[in-house]
C-alpha cells in the first residue's frame, strides 16, 4: 500500500512537471493580418487574380507571421477613401489608381498625363521606374510606402457615336473618373462630368454622358460595350495602378520580409503589365469588334492633332511639380525611346 502511494504521489509529480513544461513553452505566434483593399470586383478579374497571387505567393513565403488578405469591390473602403484609409491604418495595404487622387497632390496627377507614352509598352515600363518616385510622395504626406506600379494600359473612349478627329469631340459629354480626364476631354473640346469609373456603364445607359474615357480592360469586364459601341483607340491617357503599404506597419516588419514583400509586388506588377500588353494590342480589339463594336485606332497624324491640344497644359504640369515633373519627364523619354 506504501509502495501504491509513493507511485501515486511520483506520477502526479511528473504530470505537474509536465504541464508546467507545456505551459512555459512559447506559443506559435499568430500572423499579423494585413487587408489590401482594391476597387476592382473579385472573382476572374484580372487585377483581383494577380493581387491574389501576390498575396498567395508573399503568404508562403512568410511562414505564417504575417498574411495577406485581399477585400476586392470596395468591401472594405471605397475607392476615393482608400489613401486615407491607409494613411490611418483603417486598412494597411492597397492596390489602386493613383491618378484618381490629384486632389489630395498634384503630384497623383501625373500618373494619368495624357499622351506621356507612346503605347502601353512604353507605360509599363515607365510605371516600373517611378514606383520609387511616386513612393516618396506617399512616405512624406500620406504615411505609406509604394511597393511596386504598373500599367492598367491607356485610357480610351467608348462613346455613343463615332469620334474620329479632334472636331468630333465637341458636344461629346465625356464621363472623367479624375481631374487629369476631365481637363483633358475641355482641352479636346468634349463636356466633363466626374464619375466613378465603376458607375460608367448606368451613366451611359441613363443617358447621362455620351461617353467615357476607361480602359479597355473595363470596358470589357465592366460590360460598356452593352450602352455603347463605339471605341476609338488613341493611347490617349496614361494610367498606372499601384501597391502600398502603411508605414507603420512596415517599419515594423523584418528586413527578410520587407524584401519578400517588395519582390512579390514586383512580380505581380510585371505579370500584369504583360498581360495589359498582350490586352491592348492582340486580345481586346478583336473582342471588342467581335461583339459587334466599332473599333477605330486614330492614325499617328490624327493622334498628333490631339496631342498638339494638350501639350501646352502637360508642360505646365510638369514644370510645375518641380523636381519630380523633370524626373518623371526623363522616365518617359528613356521609356518612349526604347519604345517607339
Amino acid at each position: 500500500m506504501k509502495k501504491l502511494s509513493v507511485l501515486f504521489f511520483v506520477s502526479v509529480i511528473i504530470l505537474l512537471v509536465i504541464s508546467l513544461v507545456i505551459s512555459c513553452a512559447p506559443k506559435p505566434k499568430e500572423a499579423v493580418i494585413l487587408r489590401l483593399t482594391m476597387a476592382q470586383p473579385g472573382g476572374d478579374d484580372p487585377m483581383f487574380t494577380k493581387t491574389s497571387e501576390f498575396a498567395e505567393r508573399f503568404n508562403e513565403r512568410a511562414g505564417g507571421e504575417y498574411t495577406i488578405k485581399v477585400y476586392p469591390a470596395e468591401t472594405l473602403v471605397k475607392m476615393y477613401e482608400t489613401i486615407d484609409a491607409v494613411r490611418t491604418g483603417a486598412v494597411e495595404m492597397a492596390n489602386v489608381a493613383w491618378g484618381a487622387f490629384g486632389g489630395l497632390d498634384p503630384r497623383f496627377n501625373s500618373a494619368e498625363l495624357p499622351f506621356l507614352y507612346n503605347n502601353v509598352r512604353a507605360n509599363a515600363a515607365g510605371a516600373e521606374a517611378s514606383a520609387e518616385l511616386y513612393s516618396t510622395v506617399f512616405e512624406e504626406k500620406f504615411n505609406q510606402k509604394a511597393l511596386a506600379n504598373q500599367t492598367v494600359s491607356g485610357l480610351d473612349l467608348i462613346s455613343k457615336r463615332p469620334v474620329k478627329t479632334l472636331e468630333d469631340w465637341k458636344g461629346l459629354v465625356v464621363g472623367t473618373i479624375s481631374p487629369t480626364t476631365a481637363t483633358v476631354t475641355e482641352l479636346l473640346g468634349g463636356s466633363s462630368v466626374v464619375i466613378v469609373w465603376t458607375e460608367a456603364y448606368s451613366n451611359l445607359e441613363k443617358g447621362v454622358i455620351d461617353a467615357t474615357l476607361q480602359g479597355t480592360m473595363w470596358m470589357v469586364v465592366g460590360k460598356l460595350t452593352d450602352v455603347a459601341k463605339n471605341v476609338t483607340l488613341a493611347y490617349i491617357i496614361t494610367t498606372c495602378h499601384g501597391y502600398t503599404i502603411n508605414l507603420d506597419v512596415w517599419n515594423k516588419m523584418p528586413k527578410n520580409l520587407q524584401d519578400i514583400m517588395i519582390e512579390e509586388a514586383k512580380r505581380a506588377a510585371h505579370a500584369y503589365d504583360e498581360y495589359q500588353i498582350q490586352c491592348t494590342e492582340v486580345d481586346h480589339p478583336a473582342l471588342l469588334k467581335s461583339i459587334g463594336c466599332d473599333v477605330y485606332t486614330v492614325p499617328k497624324a490624327e493622334r498628333d492633332r490631339w496631342k498638339a491640344a494638350v501639350q501646352p497644359w502637360v508642360d505646365e504640369q510638369l514644370s510645375a511639380l518641380g523636381e519630380f515633373g523633370q524626373q518623371l519627364k526623363q522616365i518617359a523619354d528613356k521609356a518612349n525611346a526604347e519604345n517607339p
